[in-house]
């Protein structure tokens, strides 16, 4: 433990007077004193701030507690104590919230409570231990709970989360079925997949400076799915090229600066929700889920005007030329006069059984050192774009990434076939003067 000097405290001193003793010592270290120990030493002041941080946890818990119980926030015209301690400081009324649920439990789990005070047990621990022993069944015998969580706390300090959640599993599991702790564990795991699926929300706000920010609860099965999904799009093989750009290494591009993985893993999770397979959601009146581009027919030529989605966002010209290539995101497009002159009907899509064939003869990505698998591409029209009245034929169909998908829209790149029907990828005139049409090496 990183020594502290006690402070001397009178006998019949207060709980206040006492804690404002505890904020003079805080108050004697600088922040930058940190610096100035060895190594060893700051690991262990950040160990002990990490004790005290747990005990601090414990005791606001009881204060709130009784708080709670004495009816303070009635007296003072709050209308719940949760609103009048997120007003008293900070301001966060729903972490307040969760605060005062916590504190009404603490008599359920004296055990982990006087732990989590002691600085033996992290919040997180004392956590997960008081959800494993909500799943004990009410007729539960009181020596019985007890029993369970005495076991807990005793295995938590050798323990990770991960860890002592699957002792918890079962532990609990063998208060619940004696004669069989697989079964009782299954059980436990089983009921806490339930409560995890009745307390999962989503959330996601209005756009705002070209963003969206949201947050989500969900079990941990479906989180599994997602984080392997997002690890894959974060692979060291795979190279972040730009804001929602990812693609095999294979160009050696460079950025400014490496981006953390934070970042990297947001870039997933945008480049992820492009590739959601839309044509497998539930539909309503036989109709799929669809999201329209409302864009006049000359801007999608030109590229020089935004577009409008029917959900309100706008977009560029260049954006909403990639988006009418995808699955399920169908341009409205007008004329002069307002007038539709195309709404994006099945037969401006390729079908299911072209795309096979695509997948087939052209084995991938087409554009050249790019490996992306058949799964991963959209489907191009090669020939005359779709915009300016090209046909939705197998011949001109051509496989893309969602990357270099919009590095053809974006950069000036076009696609030119042989006379064999290969597809070629004809670089802008800034990268190559002579344009001279490159080809995927596993074509012949």
């Amino acid at each position: 433990m990183f020594p502290l000097a006690a402070p001397v405290l009178e006998a019949t001193a207060s709980v206040v007077d006492k804690l404002a003793r505890v904020h003079e010592v805080l108050g004697s270290i600088e922040t930058s004193e940190f610096t100035g120990l060895s190594g060893s030493q700051q690991r262990e002041a950040a160990t002990s701030l990490s004790r005290l941080e747990a005990r601090v946890t414990a005791y606001k818990l009881a204060a709130v507690a009784a708080v709670e119980s004495s009816g303070e926030a009635r007296r003072q015209g709050a209308t719940s104590t949760a609103s009048m301690l997120s007003n008293d400081f900070g301001g966060d009324r729903r972490g307040a919230c969760g605060t005062v649920r916590r504190a009404k439990k603490i008599e359920q789990t004296p055990q982990s409570h006087e732990a989590m005070a002691q600085g033996r047990l992290s919040a997180k621990q004392a956590r997960v231990i008081e959800k494993a022993l909500d799943l004990l069944p009410e007729e539960t015998p009181k020596n019985a709970r007890e029993a369970c969580e005495t076991q807990l706390v005793e295995d938590a300090p050798r323990m990770d989360l991960r860890q002592l959640q699957r002792q918890a599993d079962r532990v609990v599991g063998s208060f619940i079925r004696p004669e069989s702790v697989d079964e009782g564990e299954n059980d436990i795991v089983q009921a806490r997949e339930q409560r995890a699926w009745n307390t999962a929300e989503f959330w996601m706000g209005a756009p705002i400076d070209g963003t969206v920010k949201g947050g989500f609860t969900i079990p941990e099965a479906q989180a599994a799915h997602l984080r392997v999904a997002l690890e894959a799009l974060c692979a060291p093989q795979i190279e972040i090229t730009g804001p929602g750009e990812a693609s095999r290494a294979t160009s050696g591009v460079l950025l400014d600066e490496r981006p953390s993985y934070g970042r990297r893993q947001g870039w997933a999770f945008a480049h992820l929700c492009e590739l959601l397979p839309v044509d497998r959601l539930p539909e309503t009146n036989n109709v799929g889920p669809i999201m329209t581009v409302n864009i006049d027919h000359q801007t999608l030529l030109d590229q020089l005007k935004v577009a409008v989605l029917s959900t309100g966002e706008t977009l560029s010209a260049g954006q909403a030329r990639r988006m009418a290539c995808e699955h399920r995101i169908l341009p409205a497009v007008f004329g002069g006069d307002s007038l539709p002159l195309d709404l994006g009907r099945d037969k401006r899509l390729y079908t299911l059984h072209q795309r096979r064939a695509l997948e087939l003869s052209q084995k991938g990505c087409v554009f050249p050192g790019c490996d992306r698998p058949p799964g991963w591409c959209v489907v191009h029209h090669g020939g005359e774009s779709w915009a300016a009245g090209g046909q939705t034929d197998l011949k001109d169909g051509v496989l893309l990434c969602p990357h270099h998908h919009r590095i053809l829209h974006t950069d000036g790149w076009d696609v030119h076939f042989t006379t064999d029907g290969i597809p070629e990828l004809v670089p802008p005139a800034s990268l190559d003067p002579r344009r001279r049409p490159r080809r995927h090496r596993r074509f012949p």
